[in-house]
C-alpha cells in the first residue's frame, strides 16, 4: 500500500499535503511519496512556480519528520518533458511525463479540447498526434531524469470506445511500442495508473493491457500508482491492478523504499 504519484493544492489538488497524509494512513498506507508538478514556462496554472517548489520541498521534508514513526514520507517530483531540471534540490525520486506533445498541443486538458488540438495541429490525424506525442515519450529519460515512466499513454484518456482513434491500428501500436524500446534502454520502470480509471472511469490503466502485455515481454518493470488529486483516491483499486499484472506474467513489482527501489512477489 504505496503510492508515490501524490498532488496537492500546490497544483490541482484538492487536499494539502498534510491532510493527503492523513488519508493515506487511513487507508493503512506504510508509505507515501508526493510527485507535484514540476514548473512548465508555458503552464503557471498547471505547474508549480519555482518559488512555489521551494515552499514545496521544505514542507514535505518537514513532513518527512513530524510523521516518522507513523508513516515514510517520500519527496518526489512530477518532471513534465518541457521542465527545466533544478540542480540544486535533490528528490527521492522523479516520475517522468508527458502532458504536451509541443507547447501548443495539451493531451490532457478534456476531450472536447483533445480533439480540437488534433483538428489545429494535426489536421485531425490523430495518428500523426499520437507519433509526435509518443516521439516525446520515447526521450522522457533524456528529458527528465526519470525513475518511473509516468502514464506512457496519456494521449487514450479521452478515447473512451475508441471515439478519437484506434488504439489497435498500425500507426499507433508503432508509435508507442518504439517509444517503448527507446526509453527501456535507459529506464525500464513503468507506473500502472489508475488515475483515470477514478476520475472519468476508464476501464483500464495506463499503460494499457495490450501495452503492459508487450512491456512484460520487453522485460520491463512496474510499479503501482493511483495519480491521486485527493485522500479517496489514494491505491485505488490497488487489489485489482495485482491480478491484471499477474494475468499479463508480472510476477513482481516495484515500491521504493528508504534504500531505494525493492521487488516485491505480486
Amino acid at each position: 500500500m504505496q503510492n508515490l504519484h501524490t498532488h496537492t493544492k500546490y497544483v490541482d489538488g484538492s487536499l494539502s499535503a498534510e491532510e493527503m497524509i492523513t488519508a493515506a494512513l487511513e487507508k493503512g498506507c506504510g508509505s507515501l511519496g508526493f510527485s507535484e508538478h514540476a514548473y512548465i514556462p508555458f503552464d503557471a496554472q498547471y505547474s508549480m512556480t519555482p518559488e512555489a517548489t521551494y515552499d514545496y520541498v521544505k514542507e514535505i521534508n518537514a513532513l518527512k519528520d513530524k510523521y516518522s514513526d507513523r508513516i515514510e514520507i517520500f519527496l518526489g517530483l512530477e518532471r513534465d518533458f518541457f521542465s527545466p531540471i533544478e540542480t540544486d534540490i535533490k528528490y527521492d525520486y522523479i516520475i517522468g511525463s508527458v502532458h504536451y506533445s509541443n507547447p501548443s498541443a495539451c493531451v490532457d486538458n478534456g476531450a472536447e479540447k483533445v480533439k480540437q488540438t488534433a483538428e489545429r495541429c494535426y489536421n485531425g490525424d490523430f495518428y500523426a498526434f499520437a507519433e509526435d506525442y509518443f516521439a516525446a515519450v520515447s526521450d522522457i529519460p533524456g528529458k527528465t531524469g526519470a525513475d518511473i515512466i509516468g502514464h506512457f499513454d496519456l494521449l487514450t484518456k479521452y478515447n473512451f470506445d475508441s471515439d478519437m482513434f484506434d488504439e489497435t491500428h498500425p500507426r499507433y501500436v508503432a508509435a508507442a511500442l518504439d517509444a517503448m524500446e527507446k526509453i527501456q534502454k535507459s529506464c525500464n520502470l513503468f507506473e500502472v495508473n489508475t488515475g483515470a480509471m477514478y476520475r472519468l472511469g476508464k476501464r483500464e490503466p495506463y499503460p494499457s493491457v495490450f501495452l503492459l502485455k508487450e512491456l512484460q515481454k520487453r522485460g520491463g518493470e512496474v510499479i503501482i500508482s493511483s495519480d491521486s488529486h485527493d485522500g479517496e483516491s489514494i491505491c485505488y483499486r490497488y487489489n485489482e491492478m495485482r491480478e491484471l499484472l499477474t494475468s499479463c506474467g508480472f510476477k513482481y513489482m516495484k515500491v521504493l523504499t528508504k534504500n531505494g527501489f525493492a521487488d516485491v512477489r505480486i
